[in-house]
Formats: structure tokens, C-alpha cells, sequence
């Protein structure tokens, strides 16, 4: 299936790949049409603001999106997009949480998903695929497979 984008304006952006223990944790995004990929699990994350960099963005965007307080991230990949002579980047961080602490809540979207790996393959067509990429990327230097 072919999904049309909402928009042609891209923008820098800042994702963050979250193990919880042995689970991925995925935003439910919204079923509407003006996003991007709506209706599917996606990272959390978004666009970086004026005077921030890529680090700063995505502490602020899973704090707005989910109220958690994370400062460690490890940068596991970035996309560069080019598009109208205007180059773009997509970067994807990592961490680990041993839990879901008690005031987790959800800010953005329809709440949550937690998949293990052995789950992901059967969900693929659900996942955003530049996500998809990106976990298939981290499995293969975790783990040295893609989806395994």
C-alpha cells in the first residue's frame, strides 16, 4: 500500500528508538490525514526547533510527547533527504529503560505499543518505514541480524 505524504515541507528531525527491558516502545499515532503516517507505530520524536541541535530535540520531544526525563541517548543512525535543493536530516537516538516509571503517560497520539523483537516482523506493514530501518539497523549491530 502506498501512503501519500500530508505534506512536502520536510524538516530536521529528532527520533528516539526506546528499549523497555526486551520491548520496543512505539507511539500509535493518530488516524489523521494531515500527518505523516497516520494510524501506524511510529518512534516518538519530531522536528528540531530553531537553536537546538539534534540532541536537545529529541530530550524535549519525549519529554513533551510521553512526560519522561531521559538525558541519555546514543545517536544509532540519521536519513539525509534531499529534496528542492534543501537537504534534510532524520536522526534516530537509542536508550534503554529498565521499566516504564508510573507517571509515563502518552501527550501525542493514541498511546502506546510494546513489541518485542520476535513481534516485529509480523507487524511490519504497521510500523513507519523509515522506523522500520532504522530497528532493523539497530538489531543488526545488536544482534547481527535484521529482524531476527
Amino acid at each position: 500500500m502506498i501512503r501519500k505524504n500530508p505534506t512536502s515541507n520536510f524538516v530536521n528531525s529528532s527520533f528516539a528508538l526506546i528499549l523497555v527491558n526486551d520491548y520496543f516502545l512505539f507511539q500509535k499515532r493518530d488516524n489523521k490525514n494531515n500527518i505523516w503516517y497516520p494510524n501506524m507505530l511510529g518512534l516518538f520524536g519530531g522536528k528540531i526547533e530553531n537553536k537546538e541541535n539534534e540532541k536537545d530535540a529529541i530530550i524535549r520531544e519525549i519529554y513533551e510527547e510521553t512526560n519522561l526525563k531521559i538525558k541519555k541517548f546514543s545517536l544509532l543512525n540519521s536519513q539525509t533527504i534531499y529534496f528542492k535543493n534543501q537537504k534534510y536530516t532524520r536522526y534516530v537516538f537509542f536508550t534503554k529503560l529498565k521499566i516504564l516509571p508510573s507517571r509515563f503517560y502518552i501527550n501525542e497520539g493514541k498511546g502506546y505499543k510494546l513489541l518485542k523483537k520476535e513481534d516485529l516482523n509480523k507487524y511490519r506493514k504497521k510500523i513507519v518505514p523509515n522506523d522500520y530501518i532504522s530497528i532493523s539497523n539497530f538489531l543488526r549491530i545488536k544482534y547481527g541480524c535484521y529482524l531476527c
